[in-house]
């Protein structure tokens, strides 16, 4: 039987040998969901170099890289998408959904019968465009009335 001075350097050796394997296995930085307004940017840091960088739909969000281990996350447009960064050997660095929300701290919408105007007041008011709108200002129109509009039989 061992004597217990061989036993505990045995355990010790072990117990080192493990820290050292734990070290070296690649840990993901799983991303919460990442929010970041329209016109807007997130400074994201990783702890190792990013070799690929994807984002899912860049109609919604983009990445400027400034260096492999610092890059800023811009919102484009309203809506989600998915990130993924990955380092040389294709470990996942983040992985996450991003969600681009439109600026709306300092928007007012003003209702006229059937036309919505929003405006941007930051310091002065200056008409928008809305996601969905094709002018801003111009509501949607069509040869047939309001009362047409809303299915009313006005006959």
């Amino acid at each position: 039987m061992p004597s217990s001075g061989v036993v505990m350097r045995a355990t010790k050796g072990l117990c080192m040998l493990f820290a050292g394997l734990v070290a070296f296995v690649p840990l993901a930085v799983q991303a919460e969901d990442l929010t970041v307004e329209v016109d807007h940017a997130v400074l994201l840091r990783l702890d190792r170099d990013a070799d690929l960088v994807h984002i899912a739909n860049p109609a919604i969000a983009d990445i400027s890289v400034e260096t492999p281990r610092m890059m800023f996350l811009i919102g484009l447009a309203p809506g989600e998408t998915g990130l993924y960064i990955l380092d040389r050997d294709g470990n996942e660095l983040i992985v996450g959904d991003i969600l681009v929300t439109p600026n709306t701290s300092h928007e007012v919408t003003l209702n006229r019968n059937i036309q919505e105007l929003t405006y941007s007041c930051s310091p002065r008011c200056v008409e928008v465009a809305v996601s969905g709108q094709s002018n801003p200002g111009v509501a949607n129109t069509s040869t047939a009335g309001a009362g047409e509009q809303a299915g009313l039989d006005l006959e």
